[in-house]
């Protein structure tokens, strides 16, 4: 091989050497990537959406995404094949180990890329932050994807090719391996590989797949192994070097202006964090709290906020629900701050901004947090979480029994014999144990505070037929959101009968939309939830809210409600007590944060990027700004405050709850009523009483 030319000693290597079976490699990943990508092209429409020139560049794009993440992944390969000798090389065992290796990474290929069809059909994303997430808790992964989808069919299938593969390369494998690669060529091959490796990595990075406004494209540009590579190293990173940053007295300074109380002269804010005073507008009533979280409960399937079921065109999925908007105030403008259930019970209780990267649920340094538990325990309430799965998923019971909940109900505490799914209990049963132990709670005669997640919601789509049978005419989805909501009709119907019903605040919500769907960099009618309060005697009954809400807003919207007076440090506002222009909604998608105000939405990225839309809150229609206004920068500046501020906030431990009896002591010597002289009763401002 010596007498021959370098690139002839290049081609004889990768074709008549021990490194065929890399380029082997390399090859197979590159093609079935290139038929994942064009399969996915398809399923969206890319080419209606976006033109042949679009989708030719992300085709384009996402070619160079393939190769760097195939350099990556036969590396360790390439490394052992260079340092083999070649007598060790040639050993039957060693033969046949690097056969089985190249079954498992053929089988494997394939089956990551039948996987990531379906992860795409459900959340229009490569894999992502919610994939890392899921990995960590095989156990309900698995068993919903061997529920939802015909995984045996498909196992069969890639077991068949992945054999057929192996048996047309066996023969110019074995062929190839005849000949020898020498220690100098090795070395070569090994320096000229690591040499693209280097240089494709440094090229390729993750702005690359910005190449238009249809963020479902740029998804499809990217690869699925790089966005989950990307995913696992940011799951808890830090804000400052990745987002737009300002010094934290620039963000505390424009914090405590958004956040002042709307109906007082002034507000006292601590210098170094949140914290401040919020005076009641009523006598305080010592209600209990529950919170219903009911999951991938979005919008877009309730009747009461359909104009086509108003109109009588189409039947509502959701009738329970709808009549329970006579007994409560509806607010019609509500968004989640993420797509996933750890991002609600996040917001519901420490009514934070959703820092990018990791819930705040799964760190393990969110202990002791100020929340609204924490904060009803420490006036004397008793605290529950009730679900129907297991709480250790994804960190729930361990972030709520560290933050103020005493009590945790979850999968264990259900008797043998009722009807689960892969994610736990159905939600009869659980809407039954929250009852019973609703009863035990009440009968000490203390208030209480209970979180009660439902799970039924969810692929695999299944429930127990006996009072609600599925209809031929809908799909799984449709039939198990009408099991959902028969299952919330009846808790809310059932709950009537017990003595602690009248004394309760009810907040029953949607804790993300689902399915994450459209070309909007932020897919905002994906994060359009149901927020619906029933509290007999305090809201008003049949009252819609058009405030855009947030679902950090629900603690202050609650203790406002029973008129507790209190030291707050939570980011959210009250929602009967803002002006409806002053409503915000924040959330994170991926590695975007966003802050919505009115209709338009500032959107920050990775390397402190900070972008403007037109946004239209109805349709999730967006549009960039290429040129802010003074208001513009204005709305960008308020997102860094809010996102910036709040990270460092919780990262250096100022969050933490620290019980205070200062505001009891100002409240009974009748001091800082001048504070807030302007009392409103709730309906009279903030609140939009169409019925």
């Amino acid at each position: 091989m010596s007498s021959r030319s370098l690139p002839q000693q290049a081609r004889l290597l990768l074709t008549e050497s021990r490194y065929l079976l890399p380029a082997v490699f390399v090859g197979f990943y590159m093609i079935v990537w290139l038929l994942t990508r064009l399969g996915l092209l398809l399923f969206q429409q890319a080419l209606a959406r976006n033109g042949v020139g679009r989708v030719l560049e992300a085709l384009a794009v996402g070619e160079g995404f393939d190769l760097v993440s195939a350099l990556w992944l036969a590396a360790p390969l390439v490394l052992f094949l260079t340092v083999l000798p070649e007598r060790w090389f040639r050993w039957r065992a060693t033969r046949g180990l690097l056969f089985l290796w190249m079954a498992v990474a053929a089988f494997s290929g394939l089956f990551v890329a039948a996987a990531e069809y379906f992860f795409f059909e459900e959340f229009n994303g490569r894999f992502n932050f919610v994939a890392v997430d899921y990995l960590i808790y095989p156990t309900e992964v698995v068993d919903n994807i061997w529920q939802s989808y015909h995984t045996g069919i498909i196992l069969t299938v890639i077991g068949i090719a992945t054999l057929a593969l192996l048996y047309l390369l066996s023969r110019p494998m074995r062929a190839a391996w005849l000949h020898r690669a020498s220690r100098l060529q090795r070395l070569a091959f090994l320096g000229v590989y690591a040499t693209v490796l280097a240089v494709a990595t440094m090229v390729v990075s993750p702005a690359l797949a910005r190449i238009s406004d249809d963020r479902a494209l740029n998804e499809l540009a990217g690869n699925g192994y790089y966005s989950f590579w990307m995913a696992l190293l940011g799951s808890d990173a830090p804000y400052d070097g990745l987002y737009a940053t300002r010094p934290q007295a620039t963000n505390l300074a424009r914090l405590h202006r958004l956040l002042a109380e709307p109906a007082a002269a002034a507000t006292t804010f601590a210098a170094d964090s949140t914290l401040r005073p919020v005076l009641p507008l009523n006598p305080e009533r010592k209600m209990n709290v529950v919170i219903v979280l009911e999951e991938s409960l979005g919008s877009e399937f309730i009747g009461a906020l359909d104009t086509e079921v108003q109109r009588g065109v189409k039947e509502s999925l959701t009738p329970r629900f709808d009549a329970l908007t006579r007994e409560g105030t509806l607010l019609t403008h509500a968004f989640s701050t993420g797509n996933r259930t750890i991002r609600a019970i996040e917001a519901t209780t420490s009514s934070l901004p959703p820092l990018p990267g990791e819930s705040i649920v799964r760190r393990d340094q969110s202990v002791d947090l100020f929340t609204l538990p924490e904060l009803l325990k420490s006036r004397g309430y008793q605290t529950m979480f009730v679900y129907g799965g297991r709480a250790l998923f994804d960190g729930m019971g361990k972030y709520l029994s560290h933050n103020g909940v005493d009590k945790i109900v979850d999968q264990k505490d259900f008797p043998d014999g009722t009807f689960t799914t892969a994610w736990g209990a159905c939600d009869e049963a659980i809407f039954s144990k929250a009852l019973r132990e609703m009863d035990g709670l009440a009968a000490t005669g203390k208030p209480f505070y209970s979180l009660v997640l439902s799970v039924s919601n969810h692929r695999p789509f299944t429930f127990p037929q006996d009072q609600i049978k599925a209809e031929p005419r809908f799909h799984r989805r449709e039939n198990v959101v009408r099991y959902a909501d028969h299952a919330l009709g009846r808790f809310m119907r059932e709950a009537k009968s017990h003595d602690f019903y009248k004394n309760t605040v009810f907040v029953l919500m949607g804790d993300h939309g689902a399915r994450v769907y459209g070309a909007a960099e932020i897919p905002l009618a994906s994060y359009q939830v149901p927020i619906l309060i029933v509290a007999p005697g305090v809201v008003p009954a049949g009252a819609r809210l058009d405030t855009i809400a947030s679902s950090l807003d629900v603690p202050s919207t609650v203790l406002g409600l029973m008129g507790m007076g209190y030291d707050s440090k939570f980011f959210g506002h009250d929602l009967f007590r803002i002006d409806p222009s002053a409503g915000r909604a924040l959330m994170t998608h991926n590695n975007d944060i966003a802050l919505m105000r009115g209709n338009r939405m500032a959107v920050l990225g990775l390397h402190e990027s900070a972008d403007l839309y037109d946004v239209n809150p109805a349709t999730g229609e967006m549009a960039p700004i290429k040129k802010p206004d003074a208001a513009g920068r204005e709305l960008i500046e308020d997102a860094i405050a809010y996102f910036n501020g709040a990270d460092r906030l919780y990262r250096g431990g100022a969050y933490a709850f620290q019980p205070s009896h200062t505001q009891k002591e100002r409240l009974a010597r009748g001091e800082g009523i001048a504070v807030f002289p302007a009392l409103i009763a709730p309906g009279k401002e903030g609140i939009n009483h169409e019925k």
